[in-house]
């Protein structure tokens, strides 16, 4: 239900203006919000959603959508709620450790790997799957934990009176860099 009220705003294209998908037993913030650059006004009231999508999943890309109402009460990703992760300590495997170094280095502009990358297309491929760490902004090929951060919502929006943070999926290369969090980022699970 929720898949067709979605697929008949996207085909209203940048003129939809308002989404409302309330009680829909929806599970995730739907990726497909980010392909609607006329939204004003999403209702996702009485869901299930426990995370955001890895699409929208940080703060620039979520303030992208240029909201101006937003309302989102009684889901569960809202209540702040810490749970606990299985710690283990950093085990990467060859290809992470490669492609961590190739990434980074490829960001350093090291021409010799720029040049060289070139002649590679399935090296590329995989490295094109990696992420930057939200703590220490390096890349990293496997995710190695999903923590949530509560920001303000965009003073723009108009909002319900009891909506003071929005959780934001960050991604996280290692404990290492967990442990420098600051005090607003909460870890939720290793994956």
């Amino acid at each position: 239900m929720a898949e067709r009220l979605l697929i008949r705003a996207l085909k209203g294209g940048k003129n939809t203006k308002i989404v409302s998908l309330n009680g829909k037993n929806i599970t995730k913030m739907p990726s497909a919000l980010e392909k609607l650059p006329g939204l004003k006004t999403l209702y996702l009231r009485n869901n299930q959603i426990s995370k955001m999508c890895p699409e929208i999943s940080n703060l620039t890309q979520f303030q992208d959508l240029k909201l101006r109402e937003f309302y989102c009460e009684r889901n569960p990703m809202f209540l702040k709620q810490p749970t606990s992760a299985i710690k283990q300590e950093g085990v990467w495997s060859l290809q992470e450790i490669t492609s961590r170094f190739i990434m980074n280095q490829l960001a350093e502009k090291n021409l010799f790997l720029m040049k060289a990358i070139k002649w590679y297309p399935q090296v590329r491929s995989i490295i094109s799957q990696g992420r930057k760490c939200a703590i220490c902004g390096k890349f990293f090929l496997t995710t190695w934990l999903k923590c949530v951060e509560f920001v303000p919502p965009s003073k723009n929006w108009k909002i319900s009176r009891n909506l003071q943070l929005l959780p934001l999926q960050i991604l996280i290369c290692s404990y290492k860099c967990f442990y420098q969090r600051n005090p607003n980022l909460f870890g939720i699970g290793q994956v």
